[in-house]
């Protein structure tokens, strides 16, 4: 798997545990070190690609089982999150753009078609 800020993130915090279990093996400086640059390289991450991850997320929530949810950034300042789901042939049974991820997510439930607004259990 490619390097990334999360998943050095939790690398550090496994790092953690061994300095916590072990600490003449790892010492805390280098525990320290490893997770101040973790923390820089997440502050990097932009908002938006941050968003676009609740939305998808947040979005599987109240799609139904064998549905898939697609998310985009939009051109529209106003509203930049893009959203749409579609069912289990591919056809497009909902879509919409919005504001904000939670209104958003709420336009596409209130789309779904009728009986297929939460995800089965």
């Amino acid at each position: 798997m490619k390097s990334n800020p999360i998943i050095d993130a939790i690398g550090v915090l496994k790092l953690t545990d061994m300095h916590f279990n072990n600490p003449t093996a790892v010492p805390a400086a280098t525990v320290r070190a490893a997770a101040e640059e973790c923390i820089t390289r997440l502050e990097t991450i932009p908002a938006l690609a941050v968003q676009l991850g609740a939305l998808y997320t947040a979005l599987g929530a109240v799609t139904p089982a064998g549905w898939l949810p697609f998310v985009t950034l939009t051109t529209d300042p106003v509203r930049p999150f893009g959203a749409v789901v579609t069912d289990e042939a591919g056809n497009i049974a909902a879509h919409g753009i919005g504001k904000t991820v939670d209104s958003l997510v709420e336009l596409v439930r209130l789309r779904l078609p009728a009986g297929r607004g939460e995800a089965a259990a």
